[in-house]
């Protein structure tokens, strides 16, 4: 059976799309969670993906937007003094969770962002969903800038250092990571 699903990089014409996807996802005040509070700097577009439903077509000027059925963004963060990634948010048409998407977006993600110069990636997410991926419970020697969701909030190291096995270290934000 031929793949219904498939990624592509996200272009600026994608924005209105991802922002209602993830308004839907998410609900209004997505932006009210405790996780926002660690996206200060902008999400990496170049890191961004869409899926898009290949079941879907359309003939009218919007048929490309219309096929946009999921988005994944990447925002930069600091674990001390390590680059490091805040995967998220990963949304998806409500009527489709489950059939691939998101898996899909979330494997096509992992691959692009290993062996970069980024050290750790972090998610705050359904604390069952993340672990097939490869990511773990965050240390509890992190420290946070404010109150966070920490039984939702995992990692998975993308180069050689462990996190689990670095000491005083705490999360600033990155602000100034292009």
């Amino acid at each position: 059976m031929a793949q219904r699903f498939v990624t592509r990089a996200y272009v600026l014409q994608d924005k209105q799309a991802v922002i209602q996807i993830t308004q839907d996802a998410f609900g209004p005040e997505h932006k009210q969670r405790s996780v926002w509070n660690l996206r200060k700097a902008e999400p990496i577009d170049s890191l961004t993906l869409i899926a898009e439903d290949k079941s879907l077509l359309g003939e009218n000027e919007n048929a490309e937007t219309q096929k946009i059925v999921g988005s994944l963004q990447f925002w930069p963060i600091k674990i001390g003094s390590y680059r490091s990634l805040l995967l998220g948010p990963l949304a998806i048409k409500y009527y489709l969770r489950g059939l691939g998407a998101g898996r899909l977006l979330v494997t096509q993600a992992l691959s692009q962002i290993k062996n970069r110069d980024w050290e750790f990636c972090l998610v705050s997410g359904e604390p069952d969903y993340y672990p097939k991926f490869g990511f773990k419970p965050v240390p509890t020697n992190l420290e946070w800038p404010g109150p966070i969701e920490r039984e939702r909030v995992q990692f998975i190291n993308l180069r050689s250092l462990d996190l689990e096995k670095l000491t005083d270290i705490s999360l600033p934000v990155l602000s100034d990571v292009e």
